[in-house]
């Protein structure tokens, strides 16, 4: 759970500071906010799917899709930030 929360902390973080970048019109902003979607997807997806020794799954099932959850709204949010336009 230790682990989970140090992520989901440091995922607001990001967001916020990508938030930030976009609406200030940085230009590393949609890069940025692409690797943190692909970094956070990969997070989710190692929780859900990482097998302990017994071969069971590491989280329960429960936990493992609700750090995954958080990544559709990663994707909707990367995907409007590559179909706007840049600003000139």
């Amino acid at each position: 759970m230790v682990v989970s929360s140090v992520i989901g902390a440091l995922g607001v973080l990001g967001w916020l500071t990508a938030a930030w970048a976009v609406k200030a019109g940085k230009r590393w902003a949609r890069p940025a906010a692409t690797v943190m979607f692909i970094l956070g997807t990969s997070a989710g997806l190692a929780g859900l799917l990482t097998k302990d020794t017994s071969g069971a799954t590491g989280l329960p099932p429960e936990l493992g899709w609700a750090g995954t959850i958080p990544c559709l709204a990663g994707v909707l949010a990367v995907t409007s930030l590559w179909r706007r336009r840049r600003p000139a």
